[in-house]
């Protein structure tokens, strides 16, 4: 649990370049100076914290986009899961497929280090659930990552901290 802390509101929010369950590349900077972004960071699409944040973001959408802002989530499954699970569950928003940055960037480390989610459990989970809100100068303006399994993200205070 030593990176959680790695960064946190107030810092830049490191750059990431990742393919979303289509194979487009999607990057940070692409909103940078247009769209506040929200990122979830998830185990699976297909784990519980994920499937009911996803819903619950979607469900959202519409409000969340009249806040100028854009929600990417970030997962380690491979695209052609993310993109079935896309379609199923008629998501609105792109899912990308966490690996290391090297094809793009070859000195940039795994997104999930830069952000401080990489974990290890006894289950293989490589990650901690995370949300981030990232302002349109790139700023951090809001970080919760989630330690423990029974915590799932409150998205009213997430609509709030987008005011």
């Amino acid at each position: 649990m030593d990176n959680v802390n790695r960064i946190r509101p107030g810092f830049f929010a490191p750059n990431f370049v990742l393919k979303d369950s289509d194979g487009k590349k999607i990057g940070l900077s692409d909103f940078c100076g247009k769209k506040n972004l929200l990122l979830l960071f998830c185990h699976s699409v297909r784990d519980q914290f994920c499937m009911d944040c996803l819903d619950e973001l979607n469900r959202l959408y519409d409000r969340i986009q009249l806040k100028e802002a854009e929600i990417l989530c970030l997962t380690p499954d491979e695209r052609w899961i993310s993109h079935q699970t896309k379609e199923k569950k008629e998501i609105q928003f792109s899912i990308l497929k966490i690996e290391s940055d090297f094809r793009f960037d070859p000195s940039a480390p795994p997104v999930t280090q830069q952000y401080g989610v990489q974990a290890r459990d006894s289950e293989g989970k490589n990650l901690y659930p995370a949300v981030f809100l990232v302002n349109k100068s790139g700023i951090i303006c809001y970080r919760k990552v989630y330690t423990q399994p029974s915590e799932k993200p409150n998205m009213k205070d997430l609509l709030s901290e987008l005011d």
